[in-house]
Order: structure tokens, then C-alpha cells, then sequence
């Protein structure tokens, strides 16, 4: 059975500066959930508290997370209508740093109503005010299209990643999407920002990767410099319902999305609680930290040794992240 949070989320030194983040394009397949998983997984690396949200009816962010439920199961359609559930009541733990609210199939049914609805599209931003403070990052996987679902996400962010994989249809739904993202901020969500345009499936062999880059860039979008190369260790972790930083930590996809969190965290911030972790006896300095033989193994549990705690990061996210389908596990189910 699914665990879901027993308790208020407690706040972790030091407080924290909640950034909501919505990824979304109208296009399907361009690496949405994709980057949502394996973006919260390096976060989660860098011992930030993230919150991932699945807004899409198709699921597959529940899947990656390895939580599945039904329309009567805590989970966003409560977020979105009705006062059945509160969010406290609809998280799911996905580790120490991570928790997950799941979608489910008939999420689908939810549009009509809540564009009927005078709140409709602001009641997500409604319940995620009141946990502000309490996590460094939510991510919010969109679904591939721009409507309610995806607006609802878009109203309540801060932010939006717009994933563009290599090729000419992508480029050229650029304009629509930003033109739906100026009318949410015209109208409902004045701060709302594009904090870049995120090329996945970049392949630096083609020309094709770099025109396509090329192109985005003439149309004066802000674009990451991080691209998320071919991986099939994406595509494993994927499998595993792991994020790749964890499951294939040497890899260029956790070098990729590794690189797209540290472009994303303001360099002085993640300094500063590198330092405050070290003053409160969190982690140890590279002079006492002794040295380790350089093997596959020893990177690997490097990457998840990050805990706060005398625990590792891989035995606390055990249960949860680490091993997940690939170890036999089955899928996690609610109550």
C-alpha cells in the first residue's frame, strides 16, 4: 500500500523560498514527465525538498513515481474539485526530500467542470499557497496540451519549463504556447515567467540538434544552456522508476539533468546551505572527507551519500526510489 504522509510537512533549516515550476507544452512526448521525475531527483540529490504534482490523465508521472490510484483515492482531482481531501491528505512520500500527489485516469472529466467553475483554474493555486515555505521546489507535470489542466498549473506557477525536443513541429509550436502562457499572465497570474526553453533529445552529432537550438533562440525565447542529450540510461531509469541521477549516476542523462538543476538554483543559495549544513556538523569538508577508490560503486553511493543525517541518502530513499519495479516491487497502491 501507497504511504501517504501521517502528518503536517515539517519545515527543514533553513527556511525555505517555495519556487513553483510548470512544465508543459502542447506537444506530446518532448520530455515533460520525463523532466519533472529526473529534475526532482536531482534536487532530491542536493538534499532540496521538492513536491511533484501529476496533472496529466495519462499518468505517466504516477507510474514514474511508482504511484498509481483511482478517481477515489487521494490525489489532485480533490485539489482541483470539492473539499473531500485537503493537500496534507494527498501526498504521497517518495523519500526523505521528495513527496508526489498522483492523477488518475478519469482525471479527463474534471475539464468541463472546471471550466464551468468561477475558480476553476485557481483553486490549484489556492491550496498550494498554504504549503509556501515548506518545500524548495513543486514541479508540475502538465499534460500535453494547453487546457484547463494544463492552465490550472500555469495560474499557480511562478515559473514554466517549456521541454522542446529536436525537431521542426516543436519549434513550431513554440508561438502558441507562448502566446497561452502571455494571456494566463495577462489574466490571471501576473508573475508569471518562462524561466527557458529546455532542448531534449539532443543529439550534438547532427546538425539538425544544433539548427533546432539555432531557431529557438531566434525567436528571443530564454533558453537553458543545459541540453538533455540521448540516453538510454534515461530510458532504463525510466523502467526502474528511478531518476537517472540516482539510478545511473555516471550517465550523460545525470549529467544532463544534474546540470539543469544547479542552472536553475541561484549558485550563491546552494553554496549558502552547503556552508550552514557543514556549520551544523550536516556534511563533512573535501579536507575530511576521506578518500574513496574510484570505482563504479564508489561514485554511485558518492551521489547518494547527501544526508543530513547519520543515515545515507540511498538507505533513507531506499524503500521508496531505490530498486522500485526493478527490484520486484510492485507498483504502490493507495489505501
Amino acid at each position: 500500500m501507497a504511504a501517504r504522509k501521517a502528518s503536517k510537512v515539517a519545515e527543514i533549516f533553513p527556511p525555505r523560498s517555495t519556487r513553483i515550476i510548470a512544465i508543459a507544452n502542447n506537444k506530446g512526448g518532448v520530455g515533460k514527465t520525463t523532466t519533472a521525475m529526473n529534475l526532482a531527483g536531482a534536487f532530491v540529490l542536493k538534499e532540496h525538498k521538492v513536491l511533484a504534482i501529476d496533472l496529466d490523465p495519462q499518468c505517466n508521472a504516477s507510474i514514474a513515481f511508482n504511484i498509481i490510484v483511482d478517481a477515489n483515492a487521494p490525489g489532485i482531482r480533490h485539489l482541483l474539485v470539492g473539499d473531500r481531501y485537503s493537500l496534507s491528505q494527498c501526498l504521497y512520500d517518495r523519500g526523505p526530500y521528495c513527496d508526489f500527489i498522483p492523477a488518475d485516469p478519469d482525471l479527463a472529466e474534471l475539464q468541463t467542470q472546471l471550466l464551468i467553475d468561477p475558480k476553476g483554474r485557481s483553486r490549484l493555486r489556492e491550496h498550494l499557497q498554504r504549503i509556501i515555505g515548506q518545500y524548495d521546489f513543486v514541479l508540475l507535470d502538465c499534460p500535453p496540451d494547453m487546457g484547463v489542466l494544463t492552465q490550472s498549473a500555469l495560474v499557480a506557477a511562478h515559473e514554466v519549463i517549456i521541454p522542446v525536443d529536436v525537431g521542426f513541429f516543436s519549434v513550431a509550436g513554440l508561438a502558441r504556447i507562448v502566446s497561452i502562457i502571455d494571456d494566463i499572465r495577462n489574466t490571471y497570474n501576473p508573475d508569471l515567467k518562462i524561466a527557458g526553453v529546455l532542448a531534449t533529445k539532443y543529439d550534438p552529432r547532427t546538425t539538425l540538434s544544433e539548427t533546432t537550438v539555432s531557431e529557438i533562440r531566434a525567436q528571443r525565447l530564454p533558453m537553458f544552456d543545459t541540453k538533455i542529450r540521448i540516453s538510454v540510461d534515461i530510458i532504463r531509469s525510466q523502467m526502474a522508476r528511478v531518476p537517472v541521477s540516482i539510478y545511473a549516476t555516471e550517465s550523460h542523462g545525470a549529467e544532463d539533468y544534474n546540470a539543469l538543476a544547479a542552472e536553475i538554483l541561484p549558485g550563491k543559495e546552494d553554496r549558502r546551505r552547503l556552508r550552514e549544513r557543514i556549520q551544523h556538523g550536516g556534511v563533512q569538508t573535501e579536507a575530511e572527507r576521506p578518500r574513496k577508490t574510484c570505482t563504479a560503486s564508489s561514485r554511485y553511493e558518492r551521489g547518494l551519500e547527501q544526508s543530513a543525517g547519520c543515515e545515507s541518502l540511498r538507505a533513507r530513499c531506499g524503500p521508496r526510489w531505490i530498486g522500485s519495479v526493478g527490484a520486484g516491487i510492485e507498483p504502490a497502491r493507495a489505501a
